[in-house]
């Protein structure tokens, strides 16, 4: 097979599903140059240049990829802050070496409120009510905070973003995070002393991730796949960077309904169209974009655009994709991605997590030791239908040590969901350490509850 060099820019997320996958090529023969935060246990094992940066600083990462540039044909990232700080505009420019992500122009995810405007003008009927607040236009906090007070009278259950991506931290929601005016007016002081705040009307509906490859003139949508944010079972507890995740055997979930799937698809495509202009737009390659979506009685809204792929969703893109990734990232970088074809078969993502990941109750001393051996034999039992990757841990010596966010992430393979569900959580279970999962990720009951909801609100709306 033909060797050639990918360099992989990690912060420990879902970098050694996107090693993994690259390394099925059955073509070539990958060597990967890995600049990450931490010694993560499975990138090290499989990267032939290794280097530890631990926050992920441009320079450095230019520096790193500059002394190996004749030997890297292309750059991926699993960290949207590579991305919003302009890495692909870096690395190209100073390396020649292309990154198969966005440009710095195109990397929305940098700012809620500029997603907003975004969609004012290519997707305008996708956007919920909303209402940008910035300190310098008031005169005093307080005359922003009457403003915001009429306004979410307006809106009845407002949900309140920071303007800055938090990864789920930091948003609050009417119902779940606060729960009358002053516990409201508080919540948006605070996120307000720290920069623009995006205030928009709740949606009421059952969520789902959109995701788009492109090179910059085609359109290629991905499988529907449903992401888990919420800490604790039922979606109770408060918002995380994900729990995990499923895809269907099918291109879209199954409480949506197909032709509520081709809807999104087409509308998608050609927001994304005018978003692009026309002709071809280099700067929009890669997964261009990973949507969350808010499925209603009348349609969907997009809750938030994201520049790069779901940390557990794309694993589960990753897992049952049929194509061949490396030859898949050549012809994004080529302008010649006409398709992706995916297996039909479901997968299901369930990630091993700190005891307090997400949770009121006080983290833990870290360093904490955690052993991963068990899962992994568990998942080799599996033969192929299932894999253990390790995220926020590190190695030092003999031991790896947890972080604070996500451990691990168990995927299963299977003919349908519920077959993949077992198989991924069997995995999870085997995770040595203080940390715990989410049993109802892809459960009968959990797909159910959301389909019996849909088709309630498109009979009211």
């Amino acid at each position: 097979m033909e060797p050639i060099g990918v360099l992989v820019v990690s912060k420990s997320l879902s970098a050694a599903a996107i090693i993994d996958t690259l390394s099925r090529s059955e073509k070539y023969a990958p060597e990967f140059y890995v600049a990450e935060k931490q010694l993560n246990p499975f990138n090290v094992k499989r990267a032939k240049v290794h280097r530890v940066i631990p926050d992920l600083d441009l320079d450095q990462i230019v520096r790193f990829a500059s002394q190996h540039k004749d030997d890297i044909s292309f750059a991926l990232t699993d960290t949207e802050d590579f991305v919003t700080a302009g890495g692909r505009d870096a690395l190209e420019k100073q390396t020649g070496i292309p990154a198969v992500c966005v440009s710095r122009k195109y990397a929305v995810e940098a700012s809620k409120a500029d997603q907003r405007l975004l969609f004012g003008r290519i997707f305008d009927h996708a956007n919920p009510r909303f209402k940008v607040f910035d300190r310098k236009d008031y005169l005093s906090d307080d005359a922003a905070l009457s403003e915001f007070g009429r306004f979410a009278d307006g809106l009845g259950e407002p949900v309140i973003k920071p303007d800055a991506p938090a990864r789920g931290a930091g948003v609050g929601v009417w119902g779940r995070d606060f729960r009358t005016k002053a516990e409201m007016a508080a919540f948006f002081r605070n996120v307000l002393s720290k920069g623009r705040v995006v205030v928009e009307e709740r949606v009421e509906g059952e969520e789902s991730s959109f995701h788009a490859f492109s090179d910059g003139k085609h359109f290629i949508a991905a499988p529907q796949t449903r992401d888990y944010k919420r800490a604790l079972e039922g979606d109770e507890g408060k918002l995380t960077g994900g729990m995990g995740s499923y895809r269907s055997e099918k291109e879209h979930l199954p409480f949506l309904r197909p032709s509520e799937w081709e809807r999104v698809v087409a509308e998608e495509e050609r927001a994304f169209r005018k978003w692009k202009g026309r002709g071809s737009q280099p700067g929009l390659r890669g997964i261009v974009l990973y949507d969350a979506l808010m499925h209603t009685g009348s349609g969907f809204k997009v809750l938030e655009r994201n520049s790069r792929g779901g940390n557990t969703e794309q694993v589960n893109l990753l897992t049952t994709m049929k194509d061949d990734y490396v030859e898949v990232c050549l012809r994004m970088i080529e302008g010649t991605l006409k398709g992706i074809e995916f297996r039909r078969e479901a997968s299901v993502t369930t990630c091993a997590v700190p005891e307090a990941y997400g949770t009121d109750t006080r983290h833990p001393q870290f360093p904490t030791a955690v052993d991963l051996g068990p899962a992994e034999k568990a998942a080799d039992r599996f033969k192929g239908r299932a894999a253990l990757f390790p995220m926020d841990v590190r190695v030092e010596g003999r031991r790896t040590l947890m972080g604070g966010s996500r451990t691990a992430a168990a995927v299963g393979l299977g003919d349908t969901i519920n077959a993949a569900r077992l198989v991924s959580r069997s995995v999870a279970a085997k995770v040595s350490g203080p940390v715990r999962y989410r049993a109802d990720i892809a459960s009968a009951a959990d797909i159910e509850k959301s389909r019996r909801r849909l088709e309630r609100l498109t009979r009211s709306g």
